[in-house]
């Protein structure tokens, strides 16, 4: 029972998001609006698509959700929202920095000269071009990211490599198998310092874990200072989308109880 109403409730929210497609006139059907940011870092004028809460207030300070997967740009927004409408969690600013190439944009790669975008890149831009541009507009205040797949094998990349960008991390199916030398070297948690950060790492249950994962996992157990709050889930929906929302939604759940 509780599948099948999720499910009418995906149903639901995909028609709701193809009548805002056609009538952006109001915050309700609105899902958001795109700006564009020259980037000197990446060499490139960068999309970003931005969802403003409803009721927004310039005033008021507000939680940053950053989206590494445009394909969830506008169920993920409308889901944050209907979640911070039923005091779930805080409203809050959901953004999404449009990949040139996910694959190029996301690589595992920190000190490269070349011209060649790459994750050590991305995360220079969302730190230095990024967060400025938006602190400008907004009152930030806590910064989570999500991701999944190839972008959240990002996301953990982040946390494993410049773990003071964001305060959450959502990793849900990531890719660790391309993190082989992040995760086994001897301390990988060693960047993390003494801030605290939170971090979901999940999986499917229709997948057998790859080895990358289970050493991740046995890292987490055994090696994790106490300032990393982290949470593992697995789902077993094998409708993508569903076990995306779900772990979505524990994720954003969890960061807000752990980082009151």
């Amino acid at each position: 029972m509780k599948k099948i109403a999720f499910v009418w409730a995906i149903f639901i929210l995909s028609l709701n998001l193809s009548y805002a497609q056609n009538n952006r006139d109001t915050l309700f059907t609105q899902i958001g609006h795109s700006v564009q940011i020259e980037s000197g870092i990446l060499n490139q004028t960068k999309k970003v698509f931005i969802h403003l809460p409803f009721k927004f207030d310039k005033s008021k300070e507000y939680p940053l959700v950053v989206l590494a997967d445009v394909m969830a740009f506008k169920p993920l927004s409308s889901i944050t929202e209907i979640m911070a409408y039923n005091r779930t969690i805080p409203f809050c600013i959901v953004v999404c920095a449009v990949p040139t190439n996910a694959q190029n944009d996301y690589s595992p790669i920190i000190d490269d000269t070349s011209d060649a975008i790459n994750g050590g890149k991305t995360m220079a831009f969302y730190e230095k071009e990024l967060f400025p541009y938006l602190a400008s507009k907004y009152n930030i205040s806590k910064k989570i990211i999500w991701g999944q797949n190839y972008s959240g094998m990002f996301t953990t990349f982040i946390l494993l490599s410049r773990p003071g960008l964001f305060d959450g991390y959502l990793s849900d199916v990531p890719r660790v198998d391309l993190l082989k030398k992040e995760i086994e070297r001897e301390n990988c948690f060693a960047n993390l310092g003494n801030d605290t950060v939170f971090y979901q790492v999940s999986w499917t249950t229709l997948k057998n874990k790859p080895a990358g994962m289970n050493n991740l996992l046995k890292k987490l157990e055994s090696d994790a200072p106490d300032n990393l709050k982290w949470t593992y889930t697995a789902e077993s929906d094998s409708i993508m989308i569903t076990h995306i929302l779900t772990n979505y939604t524990y994720g954003l759940k969890a960061f807000f109880r752990e980082m009151e």
